[in-house]
């Protein structure tokens, strides 16, 4: 037994028939649970355990004296074998140390793929030039030299296509920009959705933009994303000379402001130029909504302009806005207000016609509303503005009043949104007066409507899950 024992084979042999199989269990399980957790380093052990550990293995048991007689080829081929895969297991484990745990939007994330090629296939070339020198003693210098010779070459013959590459890679090393920015450059405007080594793409809105990285880098852009401040749209408008000026700049921000895709974080400003001309500044929740809202923002104004009075473009005319037009709305209405049509022929001196387009606000909560509006056309949704949300309680039609509460001159908790093109018309609150003292069952009926929208409100807001503040609650 002592004998067995000292033969420089026997400790190699227990090494190799006990451990081997110890080593191959260890790595089963640690695969088992990496593929589990779905990680991307269980095809490297699964290679360890299936190519390397065995072949380590056998060269263990090939390299002790007497396991093969003179010079054999078989230990140099298995020992090649085993740098090979040495070789393979280094790289993929650099590779996913390296790149495949990179944080999202490190420099190893951006790092260009066919670049981490390019430098795994240099590594494999001189690892295996470096193996056949050790194991075959192959002389390698004339594979180095024409491994330079040939770099050179190419680099000469690629220099200006190599150096767009490269000053594109640099540029997405500095990372100016991230997938979701908005870039302006050329005259064009466009959201990031993807960068790669080669080129960025752009969404226009108008179809997909392919620019390339080089050429972003070699310009001047803008990364309307990045500024400090909120990304404002701007445009310039035009208002009669006669139009006073603060008029104006307060009807451009109260405007503006009503526009749904308007930043919260900064109020619209308003420049006077010369010649009646004004540049109004919104600023956007994101750049990509620039056109809408100076669309939205020109389709309200004209409305709002006639409204107020102004005349936009200087534009001094408004043939809807007529005496007999108005006298018809008159006499429309006047059986909802208990008149007879003297009566309602003597409000034409205070009341007016007014119009709102599709969209616009009509009443705002906090508002005390200075006339009551009655519809001759179009749709309206009274709602409650809340944490949820937009909570909807009714629609409201022909002949419909809006602004109930002006009666009281009370705050009004509901908002009013126009849902269609709407005309109304307005009866300022000191004509509304004189018209409840002459009727009181004007007064009796705009209680009892004021108080239905309450109990509609309530049910709408107990449906959402949410109640109304303790208190007078006004819903106009």
């Amino acid at each position: 037994m002592a004998d067995i024992v000292s033969q420089p084979w026997f400790w190699p042999a227990v090494i190799v028939s006990v451990g081997l199989p110890l080593v191959l269990i260890a790595l089963t399980e640690m695969h088992n649970a990496m593929a589990r957790r779905g990680s991307r380093a269980a095809p490297i052990v699964l290679m360890v355990r299936n190519y390397l550990v065995p072949v380590a293995g056998v060269l263990v048991l090939l390299s002790q004296p007497g396991a093969w007689e003179g010079e054999g080829t078989w230990p140099k081929v298995i020992w090649t074998i085993f740098g090979l895969l040495v070789i393979v297991v280094t790289i993929n484990a650099i590779n996913h140390l390296v790149f495949h745990r990179g944080e999202k939007g490190s420099w190893r994330d951006r790092f260009p793929s066919i670049f981490s090629d390019l430098i795994r296939f240099v590594f494999i070339v001189v690892g295996i030039a470096l193996l056949f020198w050790w194991v075959w003693d192959a002389d390698v210098a004339g594979v180095f030299a024409a491994l330079g010779i040939t770099s050179i070459i190419v680099g000469l013959a690629l220099q200006n296509a190599v150096g767009s590459i490269v000053s594109g890679l640099f540029l997405i090393f500095e990372a100016p920009f991230q997938i979701g920015d908005w870039l302006e450059t050329g005259g064009t405007r466009g959201q990031i959705i993807e960068v790669n080594w080669r080129a960025v793409h752009l969404d226009t809105g108008n179809g997909i933009l392919v620019m390339p990285t080089a050429e972003l880098a070699e310009g001047s852009f803008t990364n309307l994303s990045r500024s400090p401040e909120p990304y404002a749209a701007s445009a310039e408008y035009t208002f009669a000379t006669d139009d006073p000026p603060a008029r104006v700049r307060a009807l451009l921000v109260e405007v503006a402001r009503d526009i749904p895709l308007v930043s919260p974080d900064r109020e619209p400003a308003v420049t006077t130029l010369d010649g009646a001309r004004y540049r109004v500044s919104i600023p956007l929740t994101s750049p990509g909504d620039h056109g809408g809202v100076l669309d939205a923002f020109a389709t309200r104004l004209w409305y709002a302009a006639r409204r107020a009075g102004l005349h936009l473009d200087g534009d001094l005319t408004d043939e809807w806005n007529s005496a007999s037009r108005l006298q018809d709305a008159l006499h429309e209405i006047a059986p909802i207000l208990s008149l007879r049509p003297a009566e309602a022929e003597a409000l034409a001196s205070t009341a007016r016609l007014e119009r709102y387009c599709q969209g616009e606000v009509i009443l705002r909560p906090g508002m005390i509303p200075m006339a009551t509006r009655f519809i001759l056309a179009g749709r309206v949704m009274l709602g409650i503005p809340s944490d949820a949300g937009f909570i909807q309680v009714t629609e409201l039609g022909r002949h419909d009043a809006v602004g109930l509460t002006a009666l009281t001159r009370t705050e009004t908790i509901s908002r009013a949104i126009a849902l269609s093109e709407l005309e109304v018309v307005a009866i300022p609150v000191r004509a509304l007066d004189d018209v409840v003292r002459a009727h009181p069952v004007l007064a009796r009926e705009i209680v009892r409507e004021s108080e239905n929208r309450v109990r509609l409100a309530r049910s709408a807001m107990d449906a959402a899950g949410e109640r109304l503040a303790p208190g007078r609650n006004v819903f106009g």
